[in-house]
């Protein structure tokens, strides 16, 4: 029995196949209504869990930003 050669399909229909397969899931927003506000400056507010600590929060986002320069 011979094998066929498996038709060749173009790289953008291949594309788009694969696109169709994901599985994609849905994403929702926290509502910030239920957070805690962390006001870094006028121009930068954090929301964190109503529990986590505003200091550690502040730490982490100062040493982000040094880690960037």
């Amino acid at each position: 029995m011979r094998k066929e050669k498996e038709k060749a399909i173009p790289t953008i229909e291949k594309n788009c196949y694969i696109h169709d397969q994901k599985k994609y899931v849905s994403f929702t927003a926290p509502d910030v209504d239920k957070m805690q506000e962390v006001i870094i400056d006028e121009k930068t507010k954090l929301y964190i869990a109503p529990d986590a600590s505003a200091e550690e929060a502040r730490k982490h986002y100062f040493d982000k930003m040094r880690a960037k320069k």
